[in-house]
């Protein structure tokens, strides 16, 4: 039985992930900070994400160990939070890092996930080829997660970088966010709606982690988006087209700092373009069954059977 490992997988996409290998058979295994619970297939193993313990052990002849650690980051980018969307993504990764090493027989695959946010403000579509580095301080974070992972030289493990995009959920995250404002009226562009958003359906997200596993010789780099991204204003009209809304209020530039600053968030995230897309996955053979944002939305809100793992 292969034997999956997947660290701070307590999450929305450590779930789906879960339910996926689940259905394969896979042993799982979850690294997490909260209390070990039982369930049926999952063994739960309790780490802090940065000193290596008793939770080392699992990793031997694991196949594949996936990091899904890192805070969210929709929070203001304060000096406390900055220290904490590091820590929560720098120290485990080096921890994972040092744990293989220390293997006696090393996992076969690690795929640790970054953001797209690499690319946060540039004005080029970038893809995986690409070298250019984002402005900000989101694009700095990313650079230096990266490099954090591919520091540690293993041999013995294929090594994959999975930049994710925002994954869209009914339940989680961006969508889940924007449904109800668009259904007061509220969903109309942000800004000059020009600012490209790159994105991904959650079943894709989960198709694309099982595909790179499958590979025998997977690139070091793979961007988890649509190969189609879209500006904000596109987005937003297909968002109100699969609600049936026909209007939605447009959000000025200052109205946009202003309700970040009462959310609680970083107005970039709102404001910053983040034109990332992918061009080894479509070379690679990986089939995208929801690569057009109309199609992923309608599947999303209107598909009242919709299962994150299919």
């Amino acid at each position: 039985m292969r034997k999956i490992i997947l660290a701070g997988g307590t999450g929305h996409l450590g779930t789906a992930l879960k339910k996926k290998f689940l259905q394969l058979g896979w042993n799982i295994v979850i690294l997490s900070r909260q209390q070990p619970k039982k369930e049926d297939g999952v063994t739960y193993v309790f780490w802090d994400g940065e000193h290596l313990d008793a939770w080392v052990n699992v990793l031997e002849s694991a196949d594949t160990v996936i990091n899904l650690s890192g805070e969210s980051i929709r929070c203001r980018f304060t000096s406390k939070n900055r220290v904490i969307l590091e820590n929560s993504r720098l120290l485990p990764t080096s921890a994972l890092g040092r744990a293989i090493v220390t293997c006696g027989k090393r996992p076969r695959l690690w795929i640790n996930f970054s953001g797209i946010s690499i690319f946060s403000g540039l004005k080029e579509l970038q893809d995986e080829s690409s070298i250019a580095i984002g402005e900000g301080y989101l694009a700095q974070l990313t650079k230096r997660w990266e490099a954090t992972f591919s520091a540690f030289d293993l041999p013995d493990t294929l090594k994959v970088i999975l930049r994710v995009s925002p994954v869209l959920s009914k339940q989680h995250g961006m969508l889940a966010e924007l449904l109800p404002l668009a259904k007061w009226g509220l969903g109309g562009k942000v800004s000059n709606g020009c600012q490209c958003v790159s994105w991904i359906h959650e079943r894709d997200l989960v198709r694309l982690v099982w595909w790179i596993i499958e590979q025998t010789q997977p690139r070091r780099i793979y961007h988890a988006c649509s190969p189609y991204p879209v500006t904000n204003a596109t987005f937003m009209k297909a968002l109100r087209d699969s609600l049936g809304t026909s209007f939605g209020l447009p959000i000025p530039r200052v109205l946009a700092h202003i309700g970040s600053f009462l959310k609680a968030v970083d107005s970039s995230i709102l404001l910053q373009p983040v034109p990332g897309t992918t061009k080894f996955t479509l070379e690679d053979g990986f089939d995208f069954k929801f690569g057009k944002i109309k199609c992923a939305l309608s599947d999303l809100i209107n598909n009242k059977n919709n299962i994150v793992n299919q």
